[in-house]
């Protein structure tokens, strides 16, 4: 299949603080990084991919963002049969602060670009992460030749 192959990848998480205690945060980002596939072809139109994705960063709109600077790995498996998407992974990310946070995300599609797409809600981690609520959507884009990922995110993060 000539299509680019995606990313599960998914942003994120991300750099609090006491100040933002309270805080709702509710804008896009980036997260940019290198992704493996492995793809195994079942029949035309109908493949399974086991995903590994390296965040290098998340870069929010506001730099004061919890999520601006969040690094780490995110791991998943996709199925797309007919044009339907269905999968899912865990990403645990370090955020500028050195603090663990823990998503998952669910692919639920893919653009005219070959863009996988979905939404990611937290699920955890130490800190300020521990107790945060949030998630969004996602549009992520790999290049097949390089590896490089481009993951288009929005984001609704409170902070406890």
């Amino acid at each position: 299949m000539t299509r680019h192959f995606l990313t599960a990848s998914l942003f994120c998480a991300f750099s609090a603080g006491a100040a933002w205690a309270g805080t709702t945060w509710d804008q896009p980002g980036e997260g940019t990084g290198i992704s493996t596939s492995s793809v195994s072809e079942i029949a035309e139109g109908h493949m399974v991919m086991q995903i590994s994705s390296s965040y290098e960063n998340v870069e929010m709109e506001e730099a004061e963002h919890p999520m601006n600077g969040a690094a780490g790995p995110c791991y998943g498996a996709v199925e797309i049969a007919s044009g339907q998407v269905e999968g899912g992974g865990i990403c645990a990310f370090t955020d500028s602060a050195g603090e663990k946070v823990v998503l998952h995300w669910d692919a639920e599609g893919m653009d005219e670009s070959g863009a996988l797409t979905g939404s990611w809600t937290l699920s955890g981690g130490t800190g300020p992460w521990a107790d945060a609520k949030g998630g969004g959507t996602y549009s992520s884009l790999t290049d097949p030749e390089t590896g490089k990922f481009v993951n288009t995110i929005t984001s609704s993060v409170t902070m406890p």
